[in-house]
């Protein structure tokens, strides 16, 4: 039988408070007040006091943009492929710094399975194979 030893997390290296998420969302979206306290419900009422993300516009004024369009709305807004490229670069790495974060707590375990986890984003081939062969486990882990 199966079971987990130890976790390990990573998060990017921008940290952005809830206000500045709810902002930086009020001010893209231009939504009208009706819309403004519902979002600011939501976001006041979530549970979450922090987000991390490796886009550090959230907590930027527009002019500092790194990653989107400093234009009303975001237009153009990045696309799909610009949103995974950006996916494709950190994914991997922050995944790795979780899993030696993992390891550290019983550095002789033998690896069984891979569990990966994104809201975020995918790739192809996925990210749990990208992470096998940089690992170099062998093929027969269970993911």
């Amino acid at each position: 039988m199966s079971k987990i030893l130890s976790l390990g997390t990573a998060v990017p290296a921008f940290k952005h408070n809830q206000e500045s998420i709810l902002n930086f969302m009020e001010n893209v979206y231009a939504v009208q007040e009706t819309d403004k306290r519902k979002l600011k419900f939501l976001y006041r009422q979530g549970g979450i006091d922090t987000r991390y993300s490796v886009i550090p516009d959230y907590s930027l004024p527009a002019y500092e943009w790194q990653f989107y369009p400093a234009t009303e709305n975001l237009f153009p807004f990045p696309s799909l492929e610009k949103r995974m490229q950006l996916y494709k670069e950190y994914a991997a790495p922050l995944s790795l710094d979780a899993i030696d974060k993992c390891l550290k707590k019983f550095p002789d375990q033998k690896i069984t399975h891979l569990i990966t986890v994104s809201c975020t984003g995918m790739s192809a081939p996925g990210l749990d194979l990208e992470l096998l062969e940089l690992l170099k486990l062998p093929p027969t882990t269970i993911r």
